[in-house]
Parts: C-alpha cells; structure tokens; sequence
C-alpha cells in the first residue's frame, strides 16, 4: 500500500515562504519536488534518507519545487524526473536563451508595459533569474513507470507539462501547484497565442473526476474537499473575468487592465514586488486570451500595441 510524507521546505518567495516536497512509499521509494534551493534540500535530507530513494518527480518547472533537483543528482545521484512538454519548455528557454528573452520583452512591451518598468520586471522573472540552475539541470522525462495503484496525469495550465500523481489505494492526489487550498495557482503564458487558462481549467475538470480523500498540494495546508475545491478555483476565475469585462467597455492594454483590477489582499499591482508583478501581467494576459477565445472580447494591434474591448 501507498503512503505519504508531507516535508514542509522553507523557500526565498515572501508571498509563500514554504513549499511541500511528498516522500512517497509503496512499491518505490520516491520524493515529489524539490522545493526551490540548497536551504530547502538541506531540510529535505534532514527528513529523509535521500540514499535510499529510487527517483524524484517534479510536478511543473517552477523554482518553488524544482530548485532542489540539481542537488539530489549531484549529491545522491537520484535520477530526477519531469513531464516532456515541461521538459521541452526547459530545453527551449536554455538552449535559446536570446530567442526567450526577446519573445519575453515582445509579449510584455506588446501588451502595454513600459520599457523602464518592464527592465525592473525582468529582474523578478524567475526563469531567466535561475536560468544558470536551469542549464545545469540533469532531467530525465516521466514514461510509464509502472507503479502499483498509480497514476501520473497531465494537467497542463499552470505550466505547459504539469502533473498530478494519483495514489488510488489510498485514495490521494498530489497536486503540485494545480490545486492548492486557500491560494488560486497563479495562471502564466508561455507561448503567445495560446489559451493556459482555457487548458488549466479543462485540467481542473479532468481531475475532479477522480475520486479523492485528501489533496496534497505544493504549498501549505491539505485538501480535503477536493472536488468543492476545484469548484472554488474555477469560481475564482469566474470572477476575475467579471472584473475584467467591467474594465473593458473602452479599448485598453493588458497592462492597463492589470493596473486597475484589484488582485489579492486588495493591492494593486504597483504595491507588488516585481516578481509579483509578472505573475499578474501575465495573469492579465492569459485570462484576455480565454475571454478571446470564448467570443467575450476582440483585440487590434494598434500602433505596436494590443488593446482589449468587449465584442459587440
């Protein structure tokens, strides 16, 4: 039978302050994520006998829960494992990093952020803040490991490969960022053009399927309504396009949008720090394509910019 162990790591993001790392026991002897540095493997190997551990899965390509990876390979040789759409996402962001930064800076400045503020921006962006750790990486991608009353299940949207790992003896999810208890996973674009929100709540659906006790996410507290949950975040996001549309009878920019919107806590995105405030233009952005996609709004790219207004 499957078991679970909750290690609670301390990580450098103030919003959050700790990640969960899941020491999993059954038929294998594995560890799900990694936290976010070398303070949160220190924690980790004071919890668990890191030498007898077969393998290591990362739920998504954050920080937050793969910047212990490159730690575990080199000091305990434990083979790290990552789904391949994340994997690929890595590979890409390393191997061009020119390319990124420029697709970066074009995705941003297009959707109305200044030059000045985005230059301040691209210090707080994590990727290309970590992105020497992400070169060093040794990853393996996730292929059918086998395991007894297991599954790993894809649910991009929170990054392009996330996964969920479903225990279903004991009737356990572990969900990375993609369900978390008292916080809203933060929505992000990766590539322009494509609908994260629209695939992240597909995602949510998909799992809510599964018949589950108890969630184990990323960061903080389990669940244990999982599926009233699912329905609180979808909800969530439900009403953040509802403020947006409020915003949107004029033509305005994502940057505009994100500037006026409320976000958490009811601070404005000048009272974030400047990781924070990439997280929510990217948000902004995202839940625009969505609204596009669904026929709620039409954009024009005037004078190199992209503005947003309701369809009429």
């Amino acid at each position: 039978m499957n078991s679970i162990e909750k290690i609670t790591v301390p990580i450098e993001i103030r919003a959050l302050k700790t990640a969960n790392i899941y020491h999993v026991s059954g038929n294998a002897n594995y560890i799900v994520d990694t936290g976010m540095s070398e303070n949160s493997y220190r924690e980790l190997k004071n919890g668990v006998e890191l030498d007898k551990i077969d393998f290591c899965i990362i739920t998504h390509l954050h920080i937050d829960h793969i910047g212990g990876a490159l730690y575990l390979t080199k000091n305990h040789r434990i083979p790290v494992y990552i789904s391949e759409n994340d994997y690929n996402a890595i590979k890409y962001i390393t191997d061009n990093k020119d390319e990124y930064f420029r697709d970066y800076r074009t995705l941003m400045i297009s959707n109305g952020v200044p030059e000045g503020l985005f230059n301040k921006i691209l210090e707080g962006n994590p990727i290309i803040k970590f992105i020497n750790y992400y070169s060093a990486l040794d990853l393996n991608i996730i292929r059918d490991f086998n395991l007894k009353d297991t599954e790993i299940i894809d649910v991009p949207g929170h990054s392009p490969g996330s996964v969920a790992i479903y225990l279903k003896d004991i009737q356990a999810m572990i969900t990375g960022d993609h369900v978390l208890k008292n916080i809203s996973p933060n929505i992000s674009v990766y590539s322009n053009g494509v609908d994260y929100l629209g695939m992240y709540i597909e995602s949510l659906k998909k799992i809510q399927k599964y018949v589950v006790k108890t969630g184990y996410p990323g960061h903080r507290d389990n669940i244990d309504d999982f599926s009233g949950r699912i329905d609180e975040i979808i909800q969530h996001h439900q009403r953040r396009i509802e403020a947006m549309k409020s915003h949107l009878s004029n033509w305005i920019t994502a940057f505009e949008l994100a500037s006026t919107i409320e976000w958490s806590k009811n601070r404005k995105l000048m009272d974030m720090n400047y990781m924070e405030q990439n997280f929510a233009v990217m948000e902004t952005i995202a839940h625009l394509k969505y609204m596009e996609n669904n026929g709620i709004i039409e954009n024009r790219y005037i004078n190199n910019v992209y503005m947003y207004k309701i369809t009429e």
